[in-house]
């Protein structure tokens, strides 16, 4: 079976500013809860920070398998899961990869607050 996917940036950003986060030793997970959304959506990011193209190109082939394998049973929950690679993805063993996806679910936590605000709209209005 084949995962839906988020494939818009709004999508992602709504689940950064308002979703709950799991951290692993290998990826971060946001979770955003969506009661009117039929079932689960992932999406998958890899920034140049974690390495060239081909190395960010089997990152997200190793979660994208992962994911598949750990959320086979939990498609119907209507959520957003966006995975945000680390370096540490490339070399993370496989099996404890999936265990934390499928647990990332329901251990996720709301995130510490609201986000800093921005310095430079900050600076405006101090002026």
């Amino acid at each position: 079976m084949r995962l839906a996917r988020l494939t818009q940036r709004k999508d992602f950003l709504a689940a950064a500013e308002h979703g709950r986060r799991f951290r692993s030793s290998a990826f971060t997970a946001q979770v955003l809860d969506k009661p009117e959304q039929e079932g689960l959506r992932l999406g998958l990011t890899a920034s140049r920070k974690t390495g060239n193209a081909v190395v960010r190109n089997r990152i997200r082939r190793r979660l994208r398998a992962a994911a598949a394998l750990a959320l086979a049973g939990q498609t119907g929950k209507p959520c957003d899961l966006v995975i945000v690679a680390r370096p540490e993805t490339v070399s993370a063993a496989f099996t404890a990869m999936v265990a934390d996806i499928a647990v990332a679910l329901d251990r996720a936590r709301p995130s510490g607050g609201k986000r800093r605000p921005d310095r430079r709209s900050a600076s405006r209005q101090a002026s």
